[in-house]
């Protein structure tokens, strides 16, 4: 008997922990610079690490502003200004006249304002892939499921309903 109790005990702390550790780390005050205005904004945000050593990072900030940064390791055109696609399964968020700033020799980065709508696509879908110049950077599936994570957290931390 005590030891189905203590099994019991187990399994339920076990479903708990697993129910918890969702958002564990949320989101985080941050600040977040905006090369092409030249800007400071200050915040909060998440970010996850992708497989590629790529990191995708959401922030809001202090007067409800959404942005998207994202550090990429492949596909570069450095200082290049062109239309940004990024694929979310079956929908895409375009950014016109987007430029990709080179942060060394081996990483680039986007950073551009999306919508509060758009994290509730990304917590649904994810990135798939990210399209600039022609060139198209896919991400995994594991990876599209981490966006999604980081995604459902910070939704649920700007008032999104669960």
């Amino acid at each position: 008997m005590k030891i189905t109790l203590i099994i019991l005990s187990l399994l339920c702390l076990t479903f708990h922990c697993n129910a918890q550790a969702g958002c564990n780390p949320g989101p985080a005050a941050d600040t977040l610079y905006i090369p092409s205005e030249n800007k400071l904004l200050h915040g909060e945000s998440i970010q996850a690490t992708l497989k590629n050593q790529s990191v995708v990072k959401l922030f809001k900030t202090t007067d409800s502003h959404y942005y998207l940064k994202i550090f990429i390791t492949k596909n570069f055109y450095f200082n290049k200004v062109d239309m940004l696609e990024i694929r979310s399964g079956t929908k895409s968020f375009y950014a016109k006249d987007t430029r990709q700033y080179k942060l060394d020799k081996t990483t680039g980065m986007f950073v551009l304002e999306i919508y509060r709508n758009y994290v509730a696509t990304l917590k649904d879908e994810g990135i798939t892939s990210v399209v600039f110049a022609k060139a198209e950077t896919d991400f995994t599936k594991k990876d599209a499921a981490l966006v999604k994570k980081i995604s459902q957290c910070f939704y649920e931390s700007i008032g999104g309903k669960k």
